[in-house]
């Protein structure tokens, strides 16, 4: 499969900054778009990430919210308590948007 950088998607580069886990959640509630949520299992803890896929068709592009899925369970094996975890929001998700090139991969133009 093609490897695309950013560029191909939109212009301006996104920016994402650390928050709490209260300020990652109203981001989420707040966003002006639909959001699929995604868990990649290759990291321990689990990535989660929220995708707009309206932004970018492939995931990592379409990424405006990520964070590792620690557990709330101090004797779990990945515990970490909430105000030591990391929720990376993309704050510039508007410019992001506007500077959309329109170029999209279809099922169809993956390269092997």
């Amino acid at each position: 499969m093609k490897d695309y950088d950013y560029t191909f998607f939109y212009t301006v580069e996104p920016i994402y900054k650390t928050v709490n886990k209260e300020e990652c959640i109203k981001f989420i509630h707040d966003y002006p778009r639909e959001l699929v949520s995604d868990a990649f299992g290759a990291w321990e803890p689990p990535l989660v990430t929220f995708n707009d896929f309206e932004l970018a068709d492939r995931w990592p592009h379409s990424i405006v919210v990520e964070y590792l899925a620690y557990d709330d369970n101090p004797s779990s094996y990945f515990y970490k308590p909430v105000e030591e975890q990391e929720f990376k929001i993309m704050i510039n998700y508007e410019e992001v948007f506007a500077s959309k090139t329109g170029n999209m991969i279809g099922d169809n133009d993956d390269e092997m």
